[in-house]
């Protein structure tokens, strides 16, 4: 736990501001004091990530990733990533009546099969390359998506 002078040196916050924040806004107050316990448990969290991500076995091909960094799909909470599939589905339903329909519906069988952490690692993944606005080409797709390739594509 922190206290309320590590708060002001780390946050740039003055102690009379956190005085009358522990009155006004209890939980802001509250999240500063334990900010230290809450980065370690994000940091813990992370690792697990990383070590389930090793795990996986998908057999997604880079065109199938490349739809997904191509759609508009942003989920805002878990609930939306556990039904990833189906609004990917709700959001490209023009797509599946042409040419590419068999590759849009394999797409999404496969993230249907996926647990929900396997989703979550694969959403994160697409907006964290999203948000690098790097050009998205095969060698960054197989870079950043390793584990979730057909093996030997």
């Amino acid at each position: 736990m922190l206290s309320n002078r590590e708060i002001s040196q780390n946050f740039e916050v003055r102690i009379s501001t956190l005085y009358n924040w522990r009155k006004t806004k209890p939980r802001l107050y509250r999240y500063l004091r334990n900010a230290d316990y809450n980065f370690e448990q994000s940091r813990e969290i992370n690792i697990l990530l990383k070590r389930f991500a090793r795990e996986i076995e998908c057999d997604l091909t880079v065109e199938e990733i490349r739809i997904f960094l191509e759609s508009k799909f942003e989920a805002r909470s878990i609930d939306e990533i556990e039904e990833m599939h189906r609004l990917l589905l709700q959001l490209h339903h023009k797509e599946l009546t042409g040419e590419q329909a068999p590759l849009y519906f394999g797409f999404y069988e496969k993230v249907a099969q996926m647990n929900i952490i396997e989703r979550y690692i694969l959403y994160k993944r697409v907006h964290n390359l999203r948000a690098e606005k790097r050009e998205i080409d095969e060698e960054t797709i197989r870079e950043y998506f390793e584990e979730f390739l057909r093996k030997g594509s």
